[in-house]
């Protein structure tokens, strides 16, 4: 059958059999070979609605409980980043209750106010469980409920037990057995002293020596904190483990405090490294294993963990997940192409080509191409430079930028005045004085834009309208960045192009036809990918997944905010795009991919080797108070080297940029909104 199929039609149908394949074997090890079955539940709340992943057990039923662990995950992420703690706990015997936070996912938080989604909702995830039969619950009411997160999901976690305890006050019995912070310490935690609330617990804290944000309360928060730090030395650390009189902690040793247990974990890692680590799952699993092992016996009578048929297992399965998942997302990279070109054999979609004529071929000489390489290069390290002042919005390194405006549009200005008065001496340049008064004209009302953009660092900050904080961040620096790429380009490319007949410079000559098809190719296109995607959740429980990148479905909040942040990722596609196909005629495919995606990941590349090689040997980052943005740009990292190659071949299909522009735009704006948080508080 696929003898009498084209090309693209071939690799189209080879790559959905590889994403349904890996899909499938992802699944199975998710429900750890069947052995626990997985659902996609929802319930409601007083705050809202919670949806997550329930992981039970085989032989765990109303009329056999077992233990269970709440888990959620960090400010960028969703549910499925806690696979670690649900696979190997659930395989081992736990019921495990892996849920989205409020305005993440699938879950909604009603409540019209910004960054206040997380206090509640551990306990709430909690207060479910709890009412559930195949909990296990103590005689006098305990539950026997671990609750774990990483990062604002650790601050939940905190807030959770203290919440309990204070209802411990009224009712008599706690609820959570155990809890294990990941990537958060005890800032951000409004009561005194939260250190105290855990009582007879069994508590631990995961504290990665490299993580940018937490567990350094020593040095000032102006030296920054992306720095070395030890919990188990820091003074609140030693607090938390009762060893604040003695002075001197060990990591991964338990010490008694109030009745129950307290460890601090300290893995050699930074803060997403949490969700991907070896180290960090091995903890988690000793952890609950040995604080259940604890309360079932010291305080509930309740027997061993071998009671519940709670196996100890060593080793961790987790990464063949990870392993299947990656897997499914080359796979659904590599297919955009085949899908591409398969899409644009029907009649309507066809219309995106361009009757591309044969031009000569010119090769630069050795000199021109010499200094087109330094421009790129320059350009990219410019890019860099300015990477953490555009997504800090640091005022007074754009108030700089901004002036470098003025000198700009001033030596554009010279340059008008001498081509026209180099037309008065020679006649014949007229033609050329034409163009190079559109260029430049071109060049200075981008350079105005561009000044007062850097001038108004406060746009895109709304939360009722731009209502994913950490997409306002990146959208600010990809507007920027598509500023200083349309001055490079637009002030370089006339030099480069001189005495060339160059039809189409900058890939924008396209007829409205091919432009209106353009955007239907790409509107249908980003559809059938998030499909394919929608599907395999829908069959398999599983998504897209590398490490803290992931594609997954969107539901209709984040497909609304969506909309509002495309039309500046446009700009910033649109100026990628200009540059790729500016720099990439005429070279052999494989090396137009990698000046491709050089081009937009270069900047980013530079800047995080730069970050981390000083942080690594020096034990304090290059810009220490860079944090929460130095991991965002990772997690673009994937987006921008796919989005280059796309462009560029897109780009020479068509014989112009359109289509690429409106595809990248459409797929990568939904990709990153539908891992972030969304705040609701956008449609009141």
């Amino acid at each position: 059958m696929l003898q009498k199929m084209s090309k693209p039609t071939k690799w189209l149908v080879i790559l959905l059999l590889v994403v349904l394949v890996s899909s499938f074997f992802a699944s199975t090890v998710q429900n750890s070979f069947f052995s626990v079955k997985v659902d996609k539940i929802s319930f409601e709340t007083e705050r809202g609605t919670l949806s997550g992943y329930l992981y039970t057990p085989r032989g765990v039923d109303d009329n056999n409980p077992a233990p269970a662990v709440v888990l959620t995950h960090g400010y960028l992420n969703n549910a499925e980043m806690q696979m670690i703690g649900a696979i190997e706990l659930s395989r081992r015997g736990f019921v495990v209750l892996a849920f989205d936070m409020y305005d993440h996912g699938d879950s909604t938080w009603e409540t019209p106010a910004a960054f206040s989604f997380f206090p509640r909702a551990v306990y709430d995830a909690v207060q479910y469980m709890y009412d559930q039969d195949f909990v296990l619950k103590a005689a006098n009411g305990d539950g026997m409920i671990g609750v774990s997160g990483h990062s604002m999901g650790g601050f939940s976690s905190t807030y959770a037990v203290v919440f309990d305890e204070m209802d411990f006050a009224t009712n008599g019995y706690r609820k959570i057995a155990a809890a294990l912070p990941v990537g958060a310490d005890f800032r951000y935690i409004g009561v005194a002293d939260p250190e105290t609330y855990f009582g007879p617990r069994s508590a631990g804290v995961i504290a990665a020596h490299w993580d940018q944000f937490f567990f350094d309360n020593v040095t000032p928060s102006a030296n920054g904190s992306v720095r070395y730090k030890d919990f188990v030395k820091d003074p609140v650390g030693l607090k938390f483990l009762g060893r604040d009189d003695e002075g001197t902690a060990e990591a991964s040793v338990w010490y008694d405090r109030d009745g129950g247990q307290r460890i601090i974990y300290t893995p050699d890692e930074t803060h997403p490294q949490n969700h991907w680590s070896l180290e960090t799952g091995k903890a988690m699993v000793d952890f609950f294993n040995d604080a259940f092992a604890f309360q079932l016996g010291e305080h509930a009578d309740l027997g061993s963990l071998t009671s519940y048929g709670i196996e100890i297992k060593s080793g961790q399965v987790w990464w063949l997940k990870e392993v299947f998942t990656t897997i499914s997302l080359v796979a659904l990279f590599l297919m955009i192409v085949p899908a591409f070109l398969v899409l644009t054999q029907v009649k309507v979609f066809n219309k995106v080509y361009a009757e591309i004529k044969a031009q000569p071929q010119v090769e630069l000489n050795h000199n021109l191409k010499a200094l087109k390489f330094i421009v790129v290069l320059l350009a990219a390290l410019l890019g860099a430079f300015y990477l953490n002042i555009f997504m800090d919005r640091q005022v007074a390194g754009l108030g700089l930028l901004a002036k470098a405006m003025h000198y700009i549009i001033g030596g554009t200005f010279v340059v008008i005045i001498g081509a026209w008065l180099m037309s008065m001496a020679k006649p014949e340049s007229v033609k050329v004085a034409q163009k190079v008064t559109l260029g430049a004209a071109l060049v200075i009302l981008v350079a105005l834009a561009f000044r007062w953009f850097l001038l108004n660092p406060t746009i895109i900050t709304k939360a009722t309208y731009w209502s994913a904080p950490s997409i306002n961040t990146i959208a600010y620096w990809a507007v920027a960045a598509a500023g200083l790429t349309f001055l490079v380009v637009f002030g370089t490319t006339p030099v480069f192009n001189a005495g060339l007949n160059v039809e189409n410079p900058y890939g924008l000559k396209a007829s409205w036809i091919q432009v209106g098809a353009s955007l239907l190719t790409a509107i249908v296109l980003t559809f059938g990918l998030f499909l394919v995607v929608g599907l395999m959740e829908w069959i398999f429980l599983t998504d897209f997944r590398l490490y803290a990148y992931a594609i997954k479905i969107f539901n209709s909040q984040q497909f609304v905010a969506a909309l509002r942040y495309m039309p500046l990722f446009f700009i910033y596609y649109l100026a990628s795009a200009i540059a790729i196909f500016v720099n990439t005629k005429g070279m052999k495919a494989w090396k137009a991919d990698v000046l491709a995606a050089f081009l937009l990941v270069g900047p980013v590349l530079f800047f995080l080797v730069y970050q981390y090689f000083v942080l690594y040997n020096t034990g304090v980052a290059a810009f220490p108070t860079f944090s929460l943005s130095s991991i965002l740009l990772v997690g673009i990292v994937p987006t921008l080297t796919v989005a280059g190659i796309v462009i560029r071949r897109f780009s020479e299909k068509t014989g112009n940029i359109w289509t690429s522009v409106f595809f990248t735009t459409a797929f990568f704006t939904l990709v990153a909104l539908a891992n972030t948080a969304v705040y609701l508080i956008q449609f009141r």
